[in-house]
C-alpha cells in the first residue's frame, strides 16, 4: 500500500510497481495509469515471473549452455555461488520465463526469484524479458 503514497515518478517505475505487487497484489491500483494496462503487471503474470528486479536479494544462476538439440532446447546452468549444475530440455517454443521456472523447479526453494545470467550478456535478465523466446538467443 506504500505505493499509494509514493511520488508520481515512482508510481511509473515498472520494476518498482512489479516489486510492490509481489508484496501486495492490489498495489497496481496505485500505479501510474500507463502501467495499469501492462500485461506483465497483471496479478497472474507477476505471480509466475521467476526473475528478480535490480537490487533485490536473490541467488544468481548462470546459463553456461543454451543450444538447439533436435526439436528442443538444451540448457545447463550453474546455481548460486557453489555452482550446483542444473540441466534440462525445453520445447523450441520456450521463453526466458519458461527457462527460469524450469530452473527454479530444480532448487530447494522453487518459489525463489533469481537473477538469470545468459552467455555473453553482462546484465541479468529483466523480469520484463519473461516472454522473450529462447530461440532468439541462440
Amino acid at each position: 500500500k506504500a505505493l499509494g503514497y509514493a511520488a508520481e515518478p515512482l508510481k511509473a517505475d515498472r520494476e518498482l510497481v512489479l516489486e510492490a505487487m509481489r508484496q501486495f497484489g492490489g498495489a497496481l491500483q496505485y500505479a501510474a495509469e500507463q502501467l495499469k494496462a501492462d500485461p506483465l503487471l497483471t496479478e497472474s503474470s507477476v505471480g509466475c515471473n521467476p526473475f528478480s528486479v535490480h537490487g533485490a536479494e536473490s541467488p544468481v544462476c548462470t546459463v553456461v549452455e543454451l543450444r538447439a538439440v533436435e526439436s528442443r532446447i538444451k540448457y545447463r546452468a550453474a546455481w548460486g555461488l557453489g555452482g550446483r549444475m542444473l540441466a534440462g530440455f525445453l520445447p523450441h517454443s520456450a521463453t526466458l520465463g519458461d527457462l527460469g521456472r524450469d530452473i527454479r523447479s530444480q532448487v530447494p526453494n522453487p518459489n525463489t526469484r533469481l537473477y538469470l545470467m545468459l552467455p555473453d550478456i553482462e546484465a541479468p535478465v529483466s523480469p520484463f524479458q519473461v516472454e522473450q523466446p529462447l530461440a532468439d538467443l541462440m
